[in-house]
């Protein structure tokens, strides 16, 4: 079981207008996923995000790497399936924390997702093994040694066989310096 008092005291909150759902992470999984995507700066990386969800909000505490067999050039990214498996795992087994989305880099002057991105969270938010209601998906855009956060927050609605699927853009920017810095 998550802490979640532990959990929220560095913790930065990405929130649709409204009533709509929100994204937290804590500071040090962003930090790790920033040093991630800046250490690739020629090729996509990505990996797996971990934590809970909380109705239709999203709780990441931890960030996977790409792992050792990821399939990375300029533009196209797979990451190395069995090694975000373990490292699901490993966190599952420490905190309970369970698999709530996705974080890849663009190092073309691509600033959203791709359709092959849009095609994935579709494949995932339709599986029959997954029941999310919301899904995080992390973009980070790597340019001149800079990195330029971009994150979405993707929605199931409605019952088997008419499923409706939204993606809405919470925060595009810099990444946010500490907690006191809120997007």
């Amino acid at each position: 079981m998550l802490d979640t008092e532990t959990f929220s005291r560095d913790l930065i909150t990405f929130r649709s207008e409204g009533s709509g759902p929100s994204i937290s992470i804590t500071l040090a999984a962003l930090r790790n996923m920033e040093r991630l995507a800046l250490d690739c700066e020629d090729t996509e990386t990505g990996g797996i995000l971990v934590g809970r969800n909380a109705g239709r909000n999203v709780e990441v505490t931890d960030v996977s790497d790409a792992g050792p067999n990821a399939q990375q050039s300029s533009v196209h990214f797979v990451r190395d399936t069995e090694h975000c498996r373990k490292f699901l795992e490993r966190c599952y087994r420490e905190t309970g924390a369970d698999y709530v989305g996705e974080w890849h880099t663009h190092v073309v002057r691509l600033r959203h997702l791709s359709a092959g991105d849009i095609r994935t969270l579709v494949e995932i938010l339709i599986d029959p093994d997954y029941a999310f209601l919301s899904f995080a998906v992390f973009l980070v855009v790597v340019e001149d040694r800079k990195a330029e956060l971009h994150v979405y927050i993707a929605e199931r609605a409605g019952e088997e066989p008419f499923f409706r699927i939204e993606v809405v853009r919470l925060y595009k920017g810099p990444f946010p310096a500490s907690t006191t810095e809120q997007p």
